[in-house]
C-alpha cells in the first residue's frame, strides 16, 4: 500500500508539473526542432551517452574489488533502471539488493548502498566542480546562479564528511562501541551495527590510489557526458556553446536528484530549460535539447536495465535471508548459530 500510495504521487506531480511546461513552452516548436535535428549527430551524442555507462562499472571496481566487470555494470543500469520505474529513487535500493549477491559474503545491503552512496558524492562532487566552471563560462541570471551555487556546496560538504568518515572510521566505531556499552539495548546495537556496515562501504576508498583513481574516473565520465550535451544541444542549436554544455548537463543531473518523479520525469523538464534559457538558448529549443538528452537516457537505461534484471535472474534474488529455527536446547550451543543467522540477514 505504501508503494501504492507514492506510485500514485509521483503520477500526479509528474502530471502536473509537465502541464505546467507545456504551458509555459510552445511544444510545436520545440517538437518541430527535435525532429529536424541531425540523425548522425543525434546517434554520436546518445552513443556518447551510453559508453558513459560503461565507464561508471569501471569506476565501481576501484571500490568494489569483488565485482566483475560485467556484474558491475548490470547491476549500475538495473539501478537506474529502479529509478526510472520506482518512486523515490528507490533505484539505489534495488542495485544494492541486486550487488549484494554479487559480492562478497561480508559486503551486505548495507555495506553497498554505503558504497553507492560514496559514488553518488563523487558525481555531486565533479557536477559541483563543472557548475562553477559553467557559471564562469556563461550569463546565468543571480537567482538561479545562487541556487546552483548552494546544490554544489552541498557535495562539497557530502564530500568533506566522506573524507572525514574514511580518515576517522575507527574513532567512530570506537564511539558507537562505548554509546553502547552505555546505553545497552537493542536500538543501540542497531545503530552500532549499521553505523559499522556504512563505514565498511566507504573504507575501500581510503587509500589515496583509490581515492585519486576514483575522481580521476568521474572527471572521465563526466567529462564525456559534457560532449555527448555538447553534441545533442548543437543538433538543434547552431550556436551552442561548451559553456552551455557544461551547464545543461549539470542542471539536467542536479534536478533529477529532487525525488518527487520517477526517472526525474517532469522535474528536469521544467527545472533545467530555465537555466538554460537565462543562459541564452531559446525557450523552445532549450526544452528541445532537455527532452533529446532525458528521453535518451531514461530509455536507454530502462529497456537496457529491464532485460539485463530478468535475464540475469535478480528478480529471484530473496529480499531477505530466510532464518532458520534455533533449537531449544542446549541454549549455549544454540546462540552462536542464530546470532550469526540475525547478522547474515541484517547486512
Amino acid at each position: 500500500m505504501k508503494r501504492l500510495t507514492q506510485f500514485t504521487i509521483s503520477i500526479v506531480f509528474i502530471a502536473l508539473i509537465l502541464r505546467s511546461v507545456l504551458i509555459r513552452f510552445d511544444l510545436h516548436q520545440t517538437l518541430e526542432s527535435v525532429l529536424q535535428a541531425p540523425p548522425g549527430q543525434l546517434t554520436l551524442g546518445l552513443g556518447l551517452m551510453m559508453i558513459a555507462y560503461l565507464f561508471r562499472a569501471a569506476r565501481w571496481q576501484i571500490w568494489e574489488r569483488s565485482l566483475s566487470y560485467w556484474d558491475s555494470f548490470r547491476v549500475i543500469v538495473i539501478g537506474f533502471m529502479g529509478n526510472n520505474v520506482l518512486p523515490a529513487r528507490l533505484g539505489e535500493i534495488l542495485r544494492a539488493h541486486c550487488a549484494s549477491a554479487k559480492t562478497g559474503d561480508d559486503r551486505g545491503r548495507t555495506t553497498v548502498l554505503a558504497s553507492i552512496g560514496a559514488e553518488r558524492i563523487l558525481d555531486g562532487l565533479i557536477l559541483a566542480v563543472f557548475g562553477f566552471v559553467a557559471i564562469g563560462l556563461v550569463p546565468v541570471e543571480p537567482r538561479l546562479q545562487g541556487a546552483l551555487l548552494m546544490v554544489s556546496l552541498v557535495f562539497v560538504g557530502l564530500t568533506s564528511c566522506l573524507i572525514l568518515g574514511v580518515r576517522f572510521h575507527t574513532r567512530i566505531r570506537n564511539v558507537m562501541a562505548d554509546t553502547n556499552r552505555k546505553f545497552p539495548g537493542k536500538l543501540t546495537a542497531f545503530v552500532q551495527r549499521k553505523a559499522n556496515q556504512l563505514l565498511d562501504g566507504l573504507l575501500p576508498l581510503g587509500t589515496l590510489p583509490r581515492m585519486a583513481g576514483a575522481i580521476s574516473a568521474t572527471v572521465s565520465i563526466w567529462g564525456i557526458e559534457v560532449f555527448s550535451c555538447f553534441l545533442l544541444g548543437r543538433a538543434v542549436w547552431s550556436q551552442m556553446s561548451v559553456g552551455t554544455a557544461f551547464l545543461f548537463l549539470v542542471v539536467v543531473n542536479f534536478a533529477s536528484l529532487v525525488p518527487l518523479t520517477m526517472g526525474g520525469i517532469g522535474t528536469i523538464e521544467a527545472v533545467a530549460p530555465i537555466f538554460l534559457v537565462s543562459s541564452g538558448v531559446p525557450p523552445h529549443l532549450a526544452l528541445a535539447m532537455v527532452i533529446l538528452q532525458h528521453s535518451g537516457q531514461f530509455l536507454f537505461t530502462t529497456i537496457t536495465g529491464g532485460i539485463l534484471y530478468l535475464a540475469g535472474g535478480f528478480f529471484r534474488i530473496p529480499l531477505a535471508t530466510p532464518k532458520a529455527t534455533a533449537p531449544i536446547s542446549p541454549p549455549a550451543t544454540a546462540s552462536g548459530p542464530v546470532i550469526e543467522e540475525a547478522r547474515s540477514s541484517l547486512n
